[in-house]
């Protein structure tokens, strides 16, 4: 299209300067229409050489599917089955969201008849989904002169998921369980590893559970009970509010939220637990509780597309619909607050029988290092009214883990989640 812009104008121009000479008789209005025409003339056998429907231009990813801050490796090859071509200039037209980090994505080269050209260059993805649509392609003709600029398409998609932490073992005990055994603490007394207590012995115990110490003491037969191990129904609770969500620094601490999130509902579903999702933003986006690799992946795709928002019908924590969570289940919340408004909600939770997680990313630990004397204080005064708000869920039995953005969550999780780190304390 451009090509064709270019040649009408130079041909417009050229007969208004010979009209015009020609009408006043001037040699020296002829005269300047000769360059015009040149370039006409020459823009003319350039488009001899426009080869665009016989390009084409096919795109290799190394992977569609990976997680972020990882670096994904590009190759764009041009094959060329129509004629020749002196100069073939051709550039890929990356997203913007997309981050070229080594090679380059455009080439100027011949390209003869049956013969491929190729680009390799490497990007890291941020967190999303990104379409690669097409490749920009310039003949040159003779002279050098360009021909038509064309958009070959070859869609190509890359999901770029959420990164993921390793989590040491993470001690849950909510009220309720399901009946397939796991690895959660049940409160019942079985099979299991952990003692329990003792009961009378029943015809059709097995005899190697019998204390034979109780025996020896009381002349009656008293069996050992363990604890119960079972799988539990986990919901993981991504607050998704752009005013909960400071931005103090890069990333915003969103970034770090939806890394916890992945970390914590991935550990739950290798514990072979009941695990389900619920983004709470602009929309409330649930994911139907599952087990395994599959309801894994849902998962992970729901929140590589999750982003903060804020509207006035979600402003506040009031409107999460309980009715999604089993009863007497595993809440497990991943937001950095707002005010007491958020703390009455989890308060409320709390007293309906679910047991609570609140992993609450500082986010100011990404305050700049030297703030004004005003930044400063307004630092400070908030992060007072945090310590505040943490203390109090603390206080009415809700386990908070007060994240530190600068350290890995495995760090505070092993400490204050698991039965190793309680021991320590």
């Amino acid at each position: 299209m451009r090509q064709r812009t270019r040649l009408s104008v130079g041909a417009l121009l050229t007969m208004a300067l010979v009209l015009t000479g020609l009408v006043l008789r001037r040699r020296e209005v002829l005269a300047l229409a000769l360059p015009l025409l040149v370039y006409t003339g020459a823009l003319a056998l350039a488009g001899l050489w426009t080869v665009g429907p016989r390009l084409v231009v096919s795109r290799r990813l190394e992977s569609h599917r990976l997680q972020e801050d990882t670096p994904l490796q590009v190759t764009l090859t041009i094959r060329n089955e129509g004629r020749s071509v002196p100069f073939l200039g051709c550039t890929d037209l990356v997203p913007a969201s997309v981050g070229v980090i080594d090679g380059q994505r455009s080439c100027l080269s011949p390209l003869a008849a049956g013969e491929t050209a190729s680009i390799s260059y490497a990007v890291r993805p941020a967190r999303g989904e990104h379409v690669f649509r097409c490749a920009s392609v310039i003949c040159f003709g003779p002279l050098a002169l360009p021909g038509s600029e064309l958009e070959l398409p070859c869609e190509d998609r890359v999901f770029v998921l959420p990164r993921v932490e390793n989590l040491e073992e993470i001690d849950i005990r909510p009220r309720q369980t399901r009946v397939y055994s796991g690895t959660v603490r049940a409160n019942l007394g079985g099979v299991g590893t952990d003692f329990f207590g003792c009961r009378d012995y029943a015809p059709g115990d097995d005899v190697r559970r019998i204390n034979w110490r109780v025996y020896a003491r009381r002349d009656t037969l008293v069996v050992n009970e363990h604890e119960q191990e079972r799988i539990a129904d986990v919901s993981v609770i991504l607050d998704a509010r752009e005013r909960a969500n400071l931005r103090l620094g890069e990333p915003g601490p969103f970034t770090y939220c939806v890394r916890a999130a992945a970390s914590l509902a991935v550990h739950f579903l290798a514990a072979g637990n009941h695990v389900g999702l619920l983004i709470y933003g602009d929309l409330l986006d649930w994911t139907y509780p599952g087990y395994g690799r599959t309801q894994r992946e849902r998962i992970l795709d729901a929140l590589a597309r999750a982003n903060p928002v804020d509207k006035v019908v979600f402003e506040d924590l009031r409107h999460i619909p309980t009715r999604l969570f089993p009863p007497r289940s595993q809440l497990v919340v991943v937001s950095p607050l707002c005010d007491q408004d958020d703390v009455e909600v989890l308060g409320t939770l709390r007293a309906r029988g679910y047991q609570i997680i609140l992993v609450s990313p500082n986010p100011f630990t990404l305050a700049l290092a030297t703030p004004t004397p005003e930044h400063a204080l307004a630092l400070r005064i908030l992060r007072l009214r945090r310590v505040l708000l943490l203390s109090t869920l603390a206080g009415i039995g809700v386990q908070v883990v007060d994240w530190d953005l600068n350290q890995p969550l495995a760090w505070p999780v092993a400490h204050l989640l698991s039965r190793h780190g309680r021991r320590g304390r």
